[in-house]
C-alpha cells in the first residue's frame, strides 16, 4: 500500500483540520509529499493503516498532534554543510557587516540541533574579535531539537567540517566520539521555539534559514520571504539552502541577489519596513 493511497485528498484535509483545532498549527504550509510521508510513518508507528482511522487517533488521543507536528521538523544537520557557502560568508558578506557600529543581530531560522547557530556564532567571533558585539537568536518548531540544540554536544560526524583550530579552541572532546560547545560559544546563542512565519524578531542583520524552505509549497514560501524580509534592516542579508530557490516567487523583488551559487542576499530596501 503505498504513501498517497494510504492518505487520500480527503483524509489529509480533516487531519489538517484536526491539527488547526488541537494545535493552532496549519499543515497547509506543507508541501503535500510531505504531510503524506510524515502522516504515513506516524501511521506506521501507531499500528494504524486507514487515514480515516489515523484522524480519528488524532481527535481523541491528546499527545499525538503534538507527535505528528514534531515529525514534521527536519533535524539532520552538521557543522558548515556546504563549506563554500560559509567561505562566502565569511570572506564577502561579514566584513561588510563589521562596518556598522551597532551590535550584530542574527537569526537562524529553523536551527534543528544548533549546529548551524553554534557554527555562526563561532564564524563571528573569529571574524570580530572583541571590535563588534552580536547575538544569535536560534529558532526551531521542535522543542525537542531546541533541548538537545542548548546541550550543544556533538559527535565526530557533525564536526567534520569544522576546522581542527576551531574544535580545539571552542569545543571541549569529552570523550572518544563526544565533543561539547563551550561556555564561551553557548552564551552568544539564545535558543527558542518558534515557527518562522510567527516568532517576532526584527531589525536583523543576517538570516540563515538553509534546507528548511523545501518543505513548504511556494504560497508558503512567499511569506516566509516577506516575512524575511519585514526582519531585515534595510541593508540586511538572507541565505537560504542549496536546493532552494527564489524563482517564481513574488517576494524576490525584496532581495538582490549578491552570490546566485551561495544562495546569498541582500535586502533590496523595497517595501514596508518594520518601526
Amino acid at each position: 500500500m503505498s504513501v498517497t493511497e494510504t492518505v487520500s485528498d480527503q483524509q489529509l484535509e480533516q487531519i489538517g483540520k484536526i491539527m488547526k483545532d488541537k494545535l493552532g498549527k496549519d499543515l497547509k504550509q506543507f508541501k503535500k509529499p510531505l504531510l503524506n510521508r510524515r502522516i504515513s510513518a506516524r501511521m506506521r508507528s501507531v499500528g494504524v493503516r486507514d487515514g480515516s482511522e489515523y484522524a480519528q487517533l488524532l481527535a481523541t488521543n491528546e499527545n499525538e498532534p503534538t507527535f505528528l507536528f514534531k515529525s514534521f521538523s527536519i533535524n539532520v544537520t552538521e557543522f558548515y554543510r556546504d563549506s563554500f557557502v560559509w567561505g562566502c560568508i565569511s570572506s564577502k558578506t561579514l566584513p561588510e557587516i563589521a562596518k556598522k557600529s551597532t551590535p550584530v543581530k542574527v537569526w537562524s531560522a529553523g536551527c534543528a540541533s544548533g549546529e548551524e547557530p553554534y557554527g555562526l556564532a563561532i564564524m563571528l567571533s573569529e571574524a570580530f574579535g572583541n571590535k563588534v558585539k552580536f547575538n544569535v537568536i536560534a529558532t526551531d518548531i521542535s522543542a525537542e531539537a531546541i533541548s538537545r540544540a542548548k546541550k550543544g554536544q556533538y559527535t565526530s560526524m557533525n564536526i567534520k567540517n569544522l576546522a581542527p583550530n576551531l574544535v580545539s579552541k571552542y569545543l571541549t572532546n569529552t570523550d572518544k566520539n563526544t565533543y561539547v560547545v563551550n561556555d564561551s560559544i553557548k552564551s552568544l546563542v539564545a535558543f527558542e521555539q518558534g515557527d518562522i512565519l510567527s516568532y517576532p524578531v526584527d531589525k536583523l542583520d543576517l538570516i540563515t534559514c538553509r534546507n528548511v524552505l523545501i518543505y513548504y509549497d511556494k504560497p508558503a514560501q512567499e511569506l516566509v520571504f516577506k516575512k524575511f524580509h519585514k526582519s531585515l534592516l534595510s541593508d540586511g542579508y538572507m541565505v537560504i539552502g542549496q536546493d532552494e530557490t527564489m524563482m517564481g516567487v513574488e517576494a524576490s523583488k525584496l532581495f538582490m541577489t549578491l552570490f546566485a551559487r551561495e544562495r546569498i542576499y541582500k535586502s533590496s530596501g523595497l517595501g514596508v519596513k518594520p518601526q
